[in-house]
């Protein structure tokens, strides 16, 4: 019976077992991979987070249910905190789904970061309790000692549902949000109250390939 189950399979075709088998090492193979690079970045900085959530106990368990795809997607996330030992985060989502694909390893990533507090985090602006601020509570710059003019950046990340997350953006992708967002700030511009102008670090040979201009009109001198 079983030589002719042999015989009806068709030639050339690996037989579901030696299949199924072949993905499991293939998975198996991966996941070492990840672990061994968490390792080293661990080890080079304990508190990479991205590094430290790949190599708890119950995150290893959950990839080894993990079908290769899904640990291709686990792997693209981590990729810039096991790249980069120095990360404090590491790790970031390239489409929504990873949120609730991979929730075993991000919901323990938000949980490090917030230190607790649960899958919602919840911000308390309140200052009271906070030391060393003036009698009237104020973040009155002048009153905190700080007489002299102060340059500050503000970083902002948001994305667009036109768009990729950054993750999986291309080189034209970035140049078409930067270009879509531009018609926001030109709104900003002409308010009195923010004004201000936009200076771009896209290059002009980057954003002629992209755009077909000869010169990104908001590049910033050197």
């Amino acid at each position: 019976l079983l030589e002719k189950e042999a015989e009806a399979m068709p030639q050339g075709e690996p037989a579901p077992e030696a299949s199924a088998a072949a993905a499991n090492a293939g998975t198996s193979s991966k996941i070492e991979e990840l672990t061994a690079q968490a390792k080293v970045a661990a080890e080079a900085n304990p508190d990479n987070l991205c590094a430290k959530t790949l190599l708890e106990a119950e995150v290893q368990s959950w990839m080894a249910t993990l079908p290769a795809a899904k640990l291709d997607e686990l792997a693209l996330c981590a990729k810039s905190g096991l790249d980069n030992h120095d990360s404090g985060l590491g790790c970031y989502a390239v489409d929504p789904t990873n949120y609730d694909d991979l929730a075993p390893f991000f919901d323990r990533v938000c949980e490090g970061y917030h230190h607790g507090g649960g899958k919602v985090h919840t911000t308390n602006w309140s200052l009271d309790g906070v030391e060393g601020l003036p009698e009237d509570g104020q973040l009155d710059l002048q009153k905190l000692g700080l007489g002299k003019e102060l340059s500050m950046r503000v970083r902002v990340g948001r994305n667009l549902t036109a768009f990729p997350l950054p993750g999986l953006m291309t080189k034209a992708d970035r140049v078409n949000f930067e270009k879509t967002m531009l018609k926001a700030f030109d709104v900003l511009k002409a308010n009195p109250a923010y004004g201000g102008n936009v200076y771009s670090m896209t290059p002009n040979d980057v954003w002629k390939e992209v755009t077909g201009d000869a010169e990104n009109p908001n590049l910033i001198s050197t």
